[in-house]
Order: C-alpha cells, then sequence, then structure tokens
C-alpha cells in the first residue's frame, strides 16, 4: 500500500493494529506515523480543509500507535500463544 496518499492514515492504522508479526508491527507503525503526520501537516497548512472530528482521530491514531509500541516492544517475544484452553499456538512473533 502506498503511503503517499495522505487520506489512507486511517488504513494504514488499521493494518498495524491488526499485525501479529513483529518484524513487520515495527514497519508498519512507521508508515502509519508518517502518513499521519503528513496528513496533520496538510491541515495545518490549509485550516478550511479537515474536520475537528479528523483531527481529534489524527491526535488519537498517534497515542494509539505509540502506546502498541511500547507494549509490543517492552516484552520479550514468546515462541508460542496460547489459546483459551491452554493448548499452545504455535509460531514466533
Amino acid at each position: 500500500m502506498t503511503t503517499n496518499n495522505t487520506k489512507n492514515w486511517s488504513d494504514l492504522l488499521d493494518f498495524v493494529l491488526f499485525q501479529a508479526n513483529r518484524v513487520n508491527l515495527q514497519r508498519r507503525i512507521g508508515h502509519a506515523t508518517d502518513a499521519i503526520h503528513r496528513r496533520m501537516e496538510e491541515l495545518l497548512k490549509d485550516e478550511s480543509s479537515g474536520s475537528i472530528s479528523e483531527r481529534l482521530a489524527l491526535r488519537n491514531a498517534l497515542s494509539t500507535l505509540a502506546d502498541l509500541q511500547r507494549i509490543a516492544y517492552s516484552r520479550k517475544p514468546t515462541g508460542s500463544v496460547r489459546r483459551e484452553g491452554g493448548q499452545a499456538i504455535g509460531g514466533r512473533f
């Protein structure tokens, strides 16, 4: 997905939120953060574009990405994930 279109920031955010692979997560967080910052810059240059709700959504998205990055990288990766019954799901994150 191209990251040049500043209106696709919400799509990039969705990709990050559902990214299970830690290797790809960091890269996707960077792409989403860059897209959000570019959109914020556009809105600063043209006060008449965008809505208050979009501006709030952009700020919330940045906060969410920062929290996700902090959570994801404050823990060591585990070798497996457990299902509700305690059964392991193989794979590395």
